[in-house]
């Protein structure tokens, strides 16, 4: 159970792997806005919150054959888990100190998931015997990009975001905000924007909330000492605004449609509504008089 975990980020496996990456990404440069407490509160002309924002991204995948097998009703069969402690996970850079989640323990982010895992039919046990599940709980918060003044690090730092969110990270380095794109002006760089990476590049700009559920088989690692990871869901929510205790619960009642299954990549609940324009039958106004 110790090996180090790539999914993890180097930092989690590596306390002084988050030092080097620091220096490999150069200095990270503040904005001067940065430095001021997080909360959840807070007003000013950057406190509007956009639809985007509001959502809860959610990033799920099933590992090594595992299928949730259905009782005849329907419903899911249930499954025993334990839960492990994986822990906080330290971004390569954070200043800002945030109660909502600095101070909020294992144990109470593991209550609150509890709930809807009971709700996917993943029951709690104290009995080895029994646990079919190790689920490991990982949390924490990101430094969006958009703390940063270099593309260097700006890009650095959004390949790093994305793997440890779950977000598509192909394509995030080639795209920078550093006036260096040899032969190629602003516009060209905003329409590759829009044109590609735009959503996900908006979204890792910001700092994230973010919570890992890895599910590991439970007999395989007690009996044998084997890793055999089942399934992990990834999931997030804008830091801008709101609260992780608060939160929580809602993020992960949202999360829990894909535990144990694959999300086929990035979803984002509940997802804004599309607009619907329902003109009836088309009718003939008769002849239009000439004026």
């Amino acid at each position: 159970m110790n090996r180090p975990d790539p999914a993890l980020g180097p930092e989690r496996n590596n306390p002084g792997a988050g030092r080097q990456r620091v220096r490999g990404l150069g200095a990270f440069l503040l904005l001067a806005w940065a430095a001021i407490p997080a909360t959840p509160s807070g007003a000013g002309p950057f406190s509007a919150v956009s639809d985007s924002e509001k959502l809860t991204a959610v990033s799920s995948k099933a590992y090594n054959g595992y299928v949730r097998a259905r009782l005849a009703g329907g419903s899911f069969q249930p499954e025993a888990y334990a839960f492990g402690e994986g822990g906080a996970i330290t971004p390569p850079l954070m200043v800002v100190r945030d109660p909502t989640i600095d101070d909020v323990s294992f144990n109470e982010i593991a209550r609150t998931i509890a709930v809807p895992l009971a709700g996917q039919n993943y029951l709690p046990t104290h009995d080895p015997n029994e646990a079919r599940l190790l689920i490991m709980v990982f949390w924490g918060r990101t430094t969006g990009s958009v703390n940063t003044l270099d593309g260097q690090s700006m890009d650095g730092l959004n390949a790093w975001n994305a793997t440890l969110l779950g977000f598509d990270s192909r394509g995030v380095s080639e795209l920078s905000l550093e006036p260096s794109l040899t032969g190629y002006g602003t516009s060209f760089k905003m329409t590759l924007f829009r044109q590609s990476r735009y959503e996900v590049l908006d979204a890792l700009a910001a700092n994230r909330y973010f919570v890992i559920l890895r599910a590991y088989d439970f007999q395989a690692a007690w009996r044998r000492r084997q890793v055999r990871l089942l399934w992990e869901t990834r999931f997030s929510l804008s830091e801008r605004r709101h609260d992780f205790e608060q939160e929580l619960p809602a993020m992960a009642r949202f999360a829990s449609l894909y535990f144990g299954q694959d999300s086929h990549g990035l979803v984002r609940i509940p997802p804004i509504p599309e607009g619907r324009v329902d003109i009836g039958d088309v009718r003939s106004l008769g002849p239009v008089p000439e004026k």
